[in-house]
């Protein structure tokens, strides 16, 4: 099963950058998975987002990247804007409560 997640505008203007349980990417997914345990980060060029203990499975992880990258960077004039997407998880049947 595949869970869409809206990152919205409020998301982007609410959020802290380069916070990892803060940013626009926390902000929905505190939002989705109602728990303000979670965590976004960046390892080795691989985007890490975690609810709880686990790591979720994320779709498009290149998309999540460039997002987090512009989001973070977001002052500098020669960044594009982060624009809101939509974040996809990969859900095993049977898990969060579905």
């Amino acid at each position: 099963m595949i869970r869409f997640i809206e990152v919205t505008q409020d998301d982007i203007k609410n959020g802290l950058q380069c916070d990892s349980d803060k940013c626009a990417i926390a902000i929905a997914l505190k939002r989705e998975y109602k728990t303000n345990d979670v965590e976004v980060s960046i390892l080795n060029d691989y985007a890490s987002l975690c609810v709880g203990k686990d790591e979720l499975n994320i779709r498009h992880e290149n998309k999540v990247l460039d997002f987090i990258y512009c989001y973070d960077n977001m002052d500098d004039m020669d960044m594009p804007s982060p624009k809101p997407f939509t974040l996809e998880v990969v859900e095993q049947v049977g898990s969060w409560d579905l």
